[in-house]
């Protein structure tokens, strides 16, 4: 492939790409949406409670 053809065809892409997003409205997160993220977040480390199996505790 030539290099002009290659840079239409990335301008061509990026193009479509432009379109897409400003002619496609985005949809609004809802809150089934926001309680599955919450559910699967990362726990806070300073809530947590310290282990009490040696495994896991620090000496």
């Amino acid at each position: 492939m030539r290099t002009t053809h290659a840079i239409c065809l990335a301008l061509l892409i990026a193009g479509l790409g432009l379109a897409l997003r400003l002619g496609l409205p985005v949809a609004p997160v809802d809150a089934p949406f926001r309680a599955v993220l919450k559910a699967y977040a990362a726990p806070d480390p300073s809530a947590a409670e310290p282990s009490n199996t040696a495994e896991t505790s620090t000496p």
